[in-house]
């Protein structure tokens, strides 16, 4: 199989998702342009299940009706045409016959994950005073009706990307993979050849941050960001934490929503799945089963954080220390070029006396020589302080991870310090000791 293939069987029609009679019937009803609410109840009339759960849903506490709805005829009226057919949808679409047991995926946990979406998608839209929510609940709650087409239609394929045997970092690359294309953009044709509303087929093919026609759409935004809210408890496959969080991000930043309102949609999102399944009439399994792994989900969370808590402290203690090296080998570098200039200096400036006491000598002149010999004393002496100096310098500044950089920069001060070191020596007088004393420089 492949895409030209599958979209082929999209739009042929045929046995699409095995739709029942009635649902075919409500959607060729609804799709024309005269459709009436009559014609629309007798339509739901032929199927009993479908009847009960649109009473029930129509008398639900969602609506907050004074009045019982008795007829099909009230209950169309007020939950609208949409809701009629996403409603019918639904009772096709949840449905644990759909989805093949040599998958592997149960389908409690896949319903229980689209009805979180449903609900997430809901409780945003309301949040980012979104002016039509239930147009947000049903764009969530047939966001994944492409991966429904999957496993209804291709079971032994589908089987191998939920067993893992599909090297892949996401659900929609193993699809793509397998079938040259995703689910996303088979619910998006879905949607189409169903007559789907615009928003509901758009918020589908972009709700992992697909292709979309121009710019996002709230109902866009809104769906991708309940996905992002809502583990995936069917696939297997996670997005990075790290992803998964600036997603968060940005698209709360594109609905105007703070982390505190983002946070408290989030926490609410279990009981919001329980009481989206007890109002469309689906079985998500036991309560209790469902709290657990909530908890387990909790706590892989947590280790996951800490886990890259403690990788970004090893990355930043690592990454100072280089710096730290970094910044050492620099300000060594730059001190012993001083100190260099220092030896220098006082080398020459000894090595200058001597060779003038030298020429005095060689011409015989020893009274010149004699009356100029204290003061060429005086600059060898300073000369050799200014050596025992740096060395000294030199022997403090080896270990230069302990000094203290000077004015922030690279360099250490080392005019400074030199001075300070002579002024001690004079201080004290006892330079020549010191000479004696005075480390070789490595």
């Amino acid at each position: 199989m492949n895409k030209i293939d599958i979209l082929a069987q999209i739009r042929s029609n045929e046995k699409l998702l095995s739709l029942p009679q009635v649902l075919s019937e409500i959607l060729d009803e609804v799709g024309k342009e005269d459709y009436s609410s009559d014609s629309l109840a007798r339509i739901i009339l032929k199927d009993p299940s479908l009847t009960s759960r649109l009473l029930k849903m129509a008398n639900s506490s969602f609506y907050q009706r004074v009045t019982e709805i008795t007829t099909v005829h009230q209950a169309v009226s007020i939950l609208g045409v949409t809701t009629v057919k996403c409603l019918a949808l639904s009772s096709s679409v949840f449905n644990p016959e759909r989805i093949s047991a040599t998958i592997g995926v149960d389908p409690k946990d896949f319903f229980a994950y689209s009805l979180s979406i449903a609900s997430a998608s809901e409780k945003i839209a309301r949040a980012a005073a979104y002016p039509n929510p239930e147009e947000a609940f049903i764009a969530g709650l047939l966001h994944d009706i492409g991966v429904l087409f999957f496993m209804h239609h291709y079971p032994e394929e589908y089987s191998q990307i939920m067993g893992g045997k599909v090297p892949a970092d996401s659900l929609v690359d193993a699809e793509t993979q397998i079938f040259g294309i995703d689910h996303c953009e088979i619910g998006y044709h879905l949607a189409e050849v169903w007559r789907l509303p615009d928003y509901v087929a758009d918020g589908i093919i972009s709700h992992h941050g697909g292709p979309q026609k121009g710019p996002s759409t709230i109902i866009q935004n809104v769906v991708a960001l309940a996905v992002q809210l809502t583990s995936d408890r069917f696939s297997g496959f996670e997005v990075n934490l790290e992803k998964r969080m600036q997603m968060i991000s940005e698209l709360s930043e594109r609905l105007s929503l703070d982390k505190a309102r983002v946070d408290e949609i989030s926490s609410s999102l279990l009981a919001g799945t329980i009481s989206t399944a007890e109002y469309l009439g689906v079985d998500i399994g036991n309560i209790e089963d469902m709290l657990i792994r909530a908890n387990q989900e909790i706590w892989r969370s947590f280790l996951t954080i800490e886990n890259l808590f403690r990788e970004r402290q090893e990355l930043s203690q690592s990454l100072l220390r280089q710096e730290r090296e970094k910044g050492a080998i620099e300000a060594k570098n730059v001190a012993m070029a001083t100190l260099s200039h220092y030896l220098n200096n006082a080398t020459m400036a000894i090595y200058g006396r001597s060779q003038l006491l030298r020429m005095k000598l060689s011409k015989g002149d020893t009274e010149n020589l004699l009356a100029k010999l204290p003061g060429d004393l005086e600059v060898v002496d300073r000369s050799i302080e200014r050596i025992v100096a740096v060395l000294e310098e030199m022997r403090d500044i080896s270990p230069i991870d302990k000094q203290k950089y000077y004015d922030m920069s690279k360099a250490l001060n080392i005019d400074d310090r030199i001075e300070q070191r002579l002024a001690n020596m004079d201080a004290s007088g006892d330079w020549v000791a010191r000479v004696e004393m005075a480390p070789e420089a490595s």
